[in-house]
């Protein structure tokens, strides 16, 4: 499993381990509605659960070839301030 530069921010920023990553990779479910299936160059699944200290989360895993790779990482339930390389000032 590989991060994203902007997934290693946006993990730090909301508190969201690699552990609690792996877990909701385990153990959520896919939402269709927020997944790229379709994308060319690495489908991208969004899968959400809660973590063992009841964050509620969206991650966002892309799959290329043989590697998966964590793009970003959401709090469903809190909307943090974070300042990633990349954001929108």
């Amino acid at each position: 499993l590989e991060y994203s530069n902007h997934a290693k921010c946006r993990m730090k920023c909301r508190r969201i381990s690699q552990e609690e990553v792996k877990e909701i990779m385990e153990e959520g479910e896919i939402n269709y509605k927020k997944s790229d299936l379709q994308n060319a160059r690495c489908p991208r699944y969004a899968v959400e659960g809660r973590t063992s200290d009841d964050q509620e989360v969206r991650i966002v895993f892309a799959q290329c070839n043989n590697s998966t790779t964590v793009v970003t990482a959401i709090d469903l339930g809190r909307d943090w301030q974070c300042n990633c390389p990349g954001d929108d000032k």
